[in-house]
């Protein structure tokens, strides 16, 4: 359906460009032939006569390399129609080049070349006010912010897009359909599934019938929700049905085994292998597995390969198969990390500055011809009024464009020493972010490896030996426990080393990953972490965010430890201009004049002094409350 759509589009672009009918004709037959392409596409290159053939051929070149899974092929030739389309004004064919390779950067993983050809492309719908195309755009933006993990932003442009949908009564279901499932995918790895269910099931509002069949995507999205609600029963259903629905299309000759067939599948098998997993098949999980990474390998798309590698980290997790979970793991950081660097994320917000900038500027100097326009009006009617008073108010006009002028020149030279001051900045704080992350990969790759190795060593020692002396045994287990410590708190180090600033909202997460292992252990204990919502976005340094996480992980440990604490209670509130957080437990507490404080509180007091902060210790017989007064920023 979808390239029956975009030979249409190509048809209609060379009927309306005027272009020769004989390459006119030549290029159709070239882009809808399946194995007679590549002799069309010669004809056509020989009948090439002028500017506007020569943008046409490399057009069509462009829609079918990206139309038939050649996508380095696809961006050459869409580079040279992007030169050509220019030179002969052909916006059509320009904004559809703009859409192709958009696309074809997305699936790549290469998302900030594919948000800026998107905002090209939305520039100029918006000049040439292309409604359709602006909403187009707008849903490649929310598709490419989901896949790189922006999923605020994604809804943002997936709910522009289908504003301007849902005003035109004309519009085709199957594009409000395809903007509904943008928004509601990054709804769902936003974990609001609520809300993503809810677009998720507007769809059928639009499809219905026999047009179901040709949105398998919406049920596997559907399922996966469902899946990370842990519905597994109902998840497997949908999913199934996907599957189901995508077979039956290739058994008629519906669908070809191109990347969207590889696609699809890596999707919906890697989701039926992890529900496999969850509800303890680990045989079936590991043939879907198999599957999955056959076909998420064919699809040449980052995200469905990073999906695969995280999930079958989990999968090794669960079984107990720690080397290949730690494999898995290295995979899938590698290959996240390759994708969505920190500095990606910088060129992402300084195209959406320029392209913002841009149409401030346009609405601006819209403004000014209308002023200039109003004082021409303003003129004729005064033309024929006394000759002096015309010639004051010329003098007027001409000296508030002068004081504009110089105002406006003031301003630019103003705003051009500011950026330079930002760039300096930025460029900076790119060498502190690249030592940061060379530091980061250098523990990870030696000592990560090093302790895993120590682990692995262990355990087959236990294994290979059947140690009959208990207390060689326990010295092992104790050896082993405190390297994978180590590891946790090594990925937590470089977790911190990773970012410039932390949010206390990424403190909380971590901290509830570290009270959910706490919970495994000593079950009985209750914990409560209570948190004002306006504080989650307190940003701390990650020198000062390590410490303050360190400090309550110390105080946990402990409460758990020696207090022999049923509850413990996490709270955060603002105090005046600073952050207050306190620690208590109903633990059998200590006598503070009578106990010694030991390298454990000496070490928490010294990382919060080393911050700015106050640390303060309370403890009798009915539990020990420590306090901690912290300042804090908020974004």
């Amino acid at each position: 359906m979808k390239r029956t759509i975009l030979s249409l589009c190509i048809s209609l672009v060379c009927l309306v460009s005027g272009y020769g009918q004989e390459i006119q004709k030549t290029l159709i037959k070239a882009f809808q032939s399946q194995d007679s392409s590549d002799y069309y596409f010669k004809i056509a290159k020989k009948s090439i006569k002028t500017t506007a053939d020569e943008a046409e051929y490399f057009f069509c070149k462009n829609a079918r390399c990206g139309d038939y899974d050649q996508p380095d092929s696809a961006l050459v030739y869409g580079e040279k129609a992007i030169g050509l389309l220019k030179k002969t004004g052909n916006n059509d064919a320009l904004l559809t080049v703009y859409n192709n390779m958009s696309k074809v950067y997305r699936k790549q993983g290469q998302y900030d070349k594919a948000i800026r050809f998107s905002l090209e492309g939305l520039k100029l719908a918006e000049k040439t006010n292309r409604q359709n195309w602006i909403a187009f755009f707008n849903t490649n933006l929310s598709l490419t912010y989901h896949d790189f993990e922006n999923f605020k932003k994604g809804v943002f442009y997936g709910k522009k897009a289908l504003a301007i949908w849902l005003k035109d009564k004309k519009t085709t279901p199957s594009y409000i359909a395809n903007t509904l499932n943008a928004i509601a995918i990054n709804y769902d790895d936003w974990s609001k599934p609520d809300s993503a269910l809810y677009y998720h099931k507007k769809v059928f509002n639009y499809i219905k019938g026999k047009d179901t069949l040709d949105i398998p995507d919406t049920y596997n999205n559907i399922g996966n929700t469902l899946l990370k609600q842990k519905k597994f029963k109902e998840a497997q259903r949908w999913i199934a049905t996907a599957l189901k629905i995508c077979d039956v299309k290739f058994s008629q000759g519906q669908q070809l085994k191109d990347n969207n067939y590889y696609y699809e599948r890596a999707a919906y098998y890697t989701n039926l292998a992890n529900i496999a997993y969850e509800l303890g098949d680990f045989t079936k999980a590991e043939t879907l597995f198999k599957s999955a990474y056959y076909y998420a390998k064919m699809s040449n798309n980052a995200e469905k390969l990073r999906d695969y590698y995280f999930q079958k980290a989990q999968f090794e997790k669960k079984r107990n198969n720690l080397e290949k979970a730690v494999q898995e793991q290295d995979n899938y950081i590698r290959l996240r990390d390759s994708v969505f660097a920190v500095e990606r994320d910088q060129k992402f917000a300084e195209l959406e500055a320029k392209y913002q900038n841009e149409k401030k500027e346009k609405a601006l100097l819209q403004s000014k011809t209308k002023i200039l326009q109003k004082d021409n009006e303003i003129k004729k009617k005064n033309i024929q009024a006394i000759v002096l008073a015309v010639v004051i108010l010329g003098i007027l006009i001409v000296s508030y464009l002068v004081y504009q002028q110089q105002k406006l020149r003031n301003k630019q030279q103003q705003q051009e020493f500011e950026l330079k001051s930002a760039i300096a900045k930025i460029e900076t704080q790119n060498r502190l972010q690249e030592q940061r992350l060379q530091i980061s990969r250098d523990l990870h790759d030696n000592i990560g490896s090093q302790l895993t190795f120590i682990i692995s060593s262990i355990d087959n020692i236990k294994y290979a030996f059947n140690l009959k002396n208990d207390r060689l045994d326990g010295k092992l287990s104790t050896i082993s426990s405190f390297a994978k410590a180590t590891i946790i708190e090594l990925r937590d180090t470089i977790w911190a080393m990773n970012h410039s600033q932390i949010t206390f909202e990424d403190l909380q997460t971590r901290l509830h990953n570290f009270v959910e292992k706490a919970k495994e252990i000593k079950p009985e204990v209750v914990f409560d972490f209570v948190v004002e919502e306006h504080l989650k976005t307190v940003t701390f340094s990650s020198i000062e965010g390590m410490n303050i996480y360190r400090t309550i992980q110390e105080a946990i440990h402990n409460s758990i430890k020696y207090a022999e604490a049923q509850s413990i209670t996490i709270e955060a509130k603002s105090l005046h201009d600073k952050m207050q957080i306190t620690i208590q437990d109903n633990g059998k507490g200590f006598d503070e004049a009578m106990v010694e404080k030991g390298y454990g509180l000496q070490n928490m007091q010294k990382r919060i002094e080393e911050i700015g902060g106050t640390f303060h210790l309370q403890s009798d017989t009915s539990g020990t409350k420590i306090t901690l007064l912290l300042n804090a920023y908020e974004k």
